[in-house]
């Protein structure tokens, strides 16, 4: 879902001895002693995980979170009333149980006790009644609550400025919330693992003026920043072990998260012997598979995120509010050449939008046929080309800390350049301005991607492609960053929403998929699988369909 990037490429490396200095002397200590090349050393009380952030985190609010790279650090910071597992269920987290009454609009939850913030006060009810309000505050000015939290009644008033707090959220007593939805979703308790659903401590956040920095970033997951000078967001991010957690102590001491966003720079890192875990690209395979103490070390893991190039209706002077033009770009792109040459065929090629893995997947979906002639005749139709008007400058714009990312953007650019006659820039973009500029809706073409938040085909068709309409002056479906518009896909979606019959639902949801597959606001292109090297010392990495969990039971 969605990066600014240090001024500087500095490569400081720590061994082991030197990460267990770290605390609330952080990284004061760790500059006093600096080594390269160290290597994994039984015989020393090693217990740190080292690996990489691609890019600077975005924020440490939960509330203004939306990219994946970001959200990967925050869960371990913080933690929410439910939470994922390793069957991709969800699961209790700070909730140890819940009731559903009131045919199915309201949520009972039963809060264990003794969890605490990082500060060491008690978590209760009135912490995640203040991180919703807090979250639909127009001062916290939240792109994501009117996405994850505008189920719940009240919420929407609140984000417009009409009332002071969700009406829907009520503290029964100090272990009971209450949440009431406005109808019965079956998605709904999924969207509550979403970061706008974590609890923050007041106290922390009005101390620094309702801001969330190192010093006020105070949660109760398993994790916790003990030190401004463990935050470091153009450099290096060093995590301590939260001894209270209630769910028992990690079994880490720290989690170091040094920033490269090279992807050279890593595998260098990681091979000197730096880094425990990163993630490859699919051109470094063969340099891995070359070496055996590497290729020991590669793994690969399923994602629930589709990568797809954005056909931008809503941009200035954008050509694909022509359905023509969209249906020729589709028909121009070979996507089965895009994973053979890009991505050394470790993707899987995207025939739908919702990923396999998933409930609702259609593997029957019918995508637009890759035809070149064809493409070119709707070109023509369009008015482009040969005896038409020029077709309007274009950059494909994406991320610029992904080689495979840049590498399926040439190969694209080369196919529209030979297949329709179309020069395509390719622009790689900072990932905090990608972001911006996808919320803002500037850029006509770009390579995107979307991973799931939860495991439900909402979270791809009517939160992505739903019509997205101006309410109280905002977007009622933000992260419709193409402008596509199509009345018969959104009844489908709306209905859909609210079944709660599984097989209805998804039936709903696929013929509203194929809608979307024909008027073609994207060209999908491929599922992601990550590549990562871990070393063998490194054990009990919980994961799921969505990422990494947190490393609550990870063992160096």
């Amino acid at each position: 879902m969605s990066y600014s990037h240090p001024k500087e490429n500095r490569t400081v490396s720590l061994s082991r001895r030197e990460v267990l200095l770290l605390g609330s002397g952080g990284l004061l200590s760790m500059l006093s002693g600096c080594t390269t090349g160290s290597s994994h050393n039984a015989t020393e009380q090693q217990n740190a995980l080292r690996y990489p952030l691609t890019s600077p985190p975005t924020t440490l609010d939960p509330a203004t979170v939306q990219d994946g790279t970001t959200i990967d650090l925050l869960q371990n910071i913080y933690e929410g009333l439910v939470i994922w597992n390793t069957k991709s269920e969800v699961v209790p987290g700070v909730a140890e149980r819940w009731e559903v009454s009131n045919g199915g609009r309201t949520y009972t939850f039963y809060l264990r006790r003794g969890v605490r913030f990082h500060n060491g006060r008690e978590v209760t009810a009135a912490d995640f009644k203040y991180s919703i309000d807090r979250a639909c505050n127009p001062a916290t000015n939240s792109q994501t609550a009117y996405t994850y939290l505008n189920d719940i009644v009240g919420a929407l008033d609140c984000r417009a400025g009409k009332a002071k707090e969700v009406s829907g959220v009520k503290v029964l007593d100090p272990y009971t919330l209450q949440i009431t939805i406005d109808s019965p979703k079956s998605y709904w308790l999924d969207k509550m693992t979403y970061p706008t659903g974590y609890a923050v401590c007041k106290e922390a956040v009005e101390r620094t003026g309702g801001i969330i920095d190192a010093t006020s970033a105070v949660g109760c997951g398993p994790f916790r920043i003990a030190s401004p000078q463990d935050y470091r967001s153009d450099y290096r991010i060093v995590l301590t072990a939260f001894a209270d957690y209630y769910a028992g102590s990690p079994k880490l001491s720290h989690i170091v998260r040094p920033i490269l966003p090279d992807a050279s720079t890593r595998l260098n890192q990681y091979e000197a012997g730096d880094l425990d875990l990163v993630g490859i690209a699919p051109s470094d395979l063969d340099h891995v598979n070359q070496d055996p103490k590497l290729r020991s070390d590669l793994h690969s893991f399923p994602r629930a995120r589709i990568w797809y190039l954005a056909l931008n209706q809503a941009a200035a002077g954008s050509p694909f509010t022509s359905k023509l033009v969209r249906v020729a770009f589709n028909m121009a792109i070979d996507k089965q050449e895009v994973v053979r040459v890009a991505l050394k065929s470790v993707m899987t090629p995207a025939n739908s939008i919702v990923p396999p893995g998933m409930g609702g997947y259609m593997p029957t979906a019918k995508p637009i046929p890759f035809n070149p002639t064809q493409a070119r005749a709707l070109l023509a139709q369009a008015g482009y080309g040969p005896g038409g008007k020029p077709f309007p400058a274009l950059a494909l714009t994406y991320r610029n800390d992904m080689p495979e990312v840049a590498a399926a953007a040439q190969v694209v650019a080369y196919q529209l350049k030979n297949n329709l006659g179309i020069t395509v820039q390719c622009q790689g973009m900072d990932w905090g301005q990608f972001l911006k500029e996808s919320d803002q809706k500037t850029m006509p073409f770009s390579l995107a991607s979307w991973g799931a938040d939860y495991l439900d085909p909402q979270d791809f068709l009517s939160v992505l492609l739903h019509t997205s309409h101006k309410v109280n002056g905002m977007e009622d479906h933000p992260y419709n960053d193409v402008g596509y518009s199509n009345p018969k896909f959104d009844a489908l979606c709306d209905e859909a929403d609210s079944e709660l019959d599984r097989a209805k639902r998804y039936a709903l949801y696929q013929q509203a998929e194929q809608i979307a597959l024909d008027d073609c606001p994207w060209v999908p292109l491929y599922f992601q699988r990550d590549l990562e090297l871990i070393r063998s010392y490194v054990h009990n990495i919980r994961d799921s369909l969505l990422g990494h969990l947190p490393y609550t039971t990870t063992t160096v």
